[in-house]
């Protein structure tokens, strides 16, 4: 049965893949212009996305606050005896954005917004890397087909020459407890019903509209398109040292699933999704050919154990 329903989802996904790519272009974009912009009936739209949503093949669209000379965030990629135990200890720190544990050269990533010493917690060992990070990118999902993305990226491959970096930086943030109220109720899902949570923080729509409309300026809204799920993926995390950061980010970005990228020094991490060992296999290979054409110089790495979240 679960067999025939997946089958019946990947009859779908070449539409599923058009509604996500409007979500992409304009992460607030109503049915009706969907509809105008690809053809699918509206009820067909309503009825997809809620099934796209119902089994995690999009999410969001999450913003991603950028940085900027009055707020920064930090990436903390450390090691612990523990790990497992240090993980369910670090819910709910203060100003600890996200949390992911993982095995390889780390065992815990934290993003947080400021420098802090985890060094005097339980069952530390050291950290493997700290840094501040940039801005958090998603790629924009051209293909959902593995191979179909093998076959363009290596045709894509030409060694990088201008030195790049993904880090970019705003003036100021100008935010105060409302439009951090704002941020924090809808950060990982900017379209959901609007006045329930709005009434609850006794916030006018208007001023939702406001923040909103300036929200491109101080924010990535992006959402994220898993073709077979998010359930049926694995996370590999990388830190790739590289001065070519653009160009690595764009290869990468070509696979067939969601990929996250932000700088971190002159690292790029970089979150990439794989469904099977064939295609782990198949994108280590592909990381060492980036290696040898020059994109980056090293690398580490660490597989994601916990349930990965959108708010890197």
């Amino acid at each position: 049965m679960r067999k025939k329903k997946r089958s019946h989802i990947e009859k779908r996904v070449p539409k599923y893949h058009k509604i996500y790519e409007q979500l992409y272009e304009n992460p607030l974009i109503p049915l009706y212009r969907i509809t105008e912009n690809t053809g699918i009936s509206r009820s067909t739209v309503s009825r997809y996305l809620k099934a796209m949503y119902a089994h995690s093949i999009v999410e969001g669209p999450s913003i991603f606050v950028k940085p900027a000379q009055n707020y920064h965030e930090y990436a903390a990629f450390m090691r612990f005896k523990e790990p497992s135990s240090a993980y369910k200890g670090l819910k709910g720190f203060p100003l600890v954005k996200e949390r992911w544990l993982a095995s390889g050269n780390w065992n815990i990533l934290l993003i947080c917004e400021k420098l802090m010493n985890f060094s005097l917690l339980k069952g530390f060992v050291d950290y493997f890397f700290y840094r501040m990070k940039g801005g958090t990118c998603l790629s924009k999902v051209i293909f959902f087909d593995w191979d179909q993305s093998m076959e363009e990226i290596y045709s894509a491959l030409s060694p990088p020459e201008e030195k790049s970096t993904l880090y970019e930086e705003i003036p100021l943030l100008p935010w105060n407890e409302k439009e951090w109220l704002l941020y924090d109720t809808f950060k990982y899902n900017v379209r959901i019903e609007k006045m329930p949570p709005l009434e609850k923080t006794r916030t006018r729509f208007e001023f939702f509209q406001e923040w909103m409309l300036a929200l491109p300026e101080f924010a990535l809204v992006q959402p994220a398109f898993y073709p077979k799920g998010l359930e049926n993926y694995f996370m590999l995390d990388f830190l790739f040292k590289s001065e070519y950061q653009k160009q690595l980010a764009d290869i990468l970005g070509m696979l067939p699933s969601t990929c996250t990228f932000f700088s971190v020094g002159n690292y790029v991490f970089a979150r990439l999704p794989v469904c099977n060992s064939k295609e782990k296999d198949e994108l280590f290979s592909l990381i060492f050919r980036l290696q040898e054409k020059g994109f980056f110089t090293d690398f580490h790495q660490a597989t994601v154990i916990s349930m990965p979240e959108l708010g890197l």
